[in-house]
């Protein structure tokens, strides 16, 4: 019976050193997204990642050819802004994954359709990847049918967005006042739950 309950005892505690483990190596993880980047925003501005201190950031990587995806989430994003408690202390950032046609002036006319308080955020290849790399985004550029072998590449055949589309990372973070890792959401979460999360943190 002895042996039995030393046996019991063991396992627990080898238990709690995994789980406390586990935890640390995913906070580890977590703690690695975001970081310093050089960017120009929607209004020709250059910014960093520190030009945003003092605001909590969510932070959303997309592009402006994109068919549906991410007009939806801007718009989700921009209804969830006039949501929350405290949207004084929250900036809504578009990253775009499209450095090549997502100019200053394009990022900047496609914003006006969506609220006023999303900025965005474009710069060279380089900075761009530097930026995704540090966010753990993913992307990649899809192309569209080939008229000449009428053979189909991808699901953005049905859409005109200027020869291929850019199949990316749908994550969105929310990020502190000096730009680290609070939490991300997936495009599974409603808009009431990112609202209840967001205001659970400003």
């Amino acid at each position: 019976m002895f042996l039995k309950k030393k046996i019991i005892l063991i396992v627990f505690a080898l238990s709690l050193i995994f789980v406390f483990l586990y935890k640390n190596q995913n906070n580890s993880s977590n703690s690695q997204i975001g970081g310093n980047f050089e960017l120009t925003n929607h209004l020709g501005q250059k910014v960093t990642n520190e030009s945003f201190n003092g605001y909590y950031r969510l932070v959303f990587f997309g592009f402006t050819n994109c068919p549906d995806f991410c007009p939806n989430t801007l718009n989700n994003i921009g209804m969830i802004i006039d949501e929350i408690d405290k949207n004084d202390l929250l900036v809504p950032i578009f990253i775009t994954v499209d450095p090549e046609r997502d100019t200053v002036l394009k990022l900047k006319n496609y914003l006006s359709n969506f609220n006023s308080k999303i900025i965005g955020l474009s710069g060279t290849n380089l900075q761009i990847n530097d930026v995704k790399e540090k966010y753990k985004i993913f992307s990649k550029k899809v192309m569209e049918t080939d008229e000449k072998n009428k053979t189909v590449h991808d699901h953005h055949k049905d859409h005109d967005h200027g020869g291929y589309g850019v199949d990316h990372t749908t994550i969105i973070y929310l990020m502190d006042k000096k730009g680290n890792y609070l939490t991300h959401f997936s495009q599974d979460t409603t808009n009431l739950q990112l609202v209840k999360k967001i205001n659970q943190y400003l």
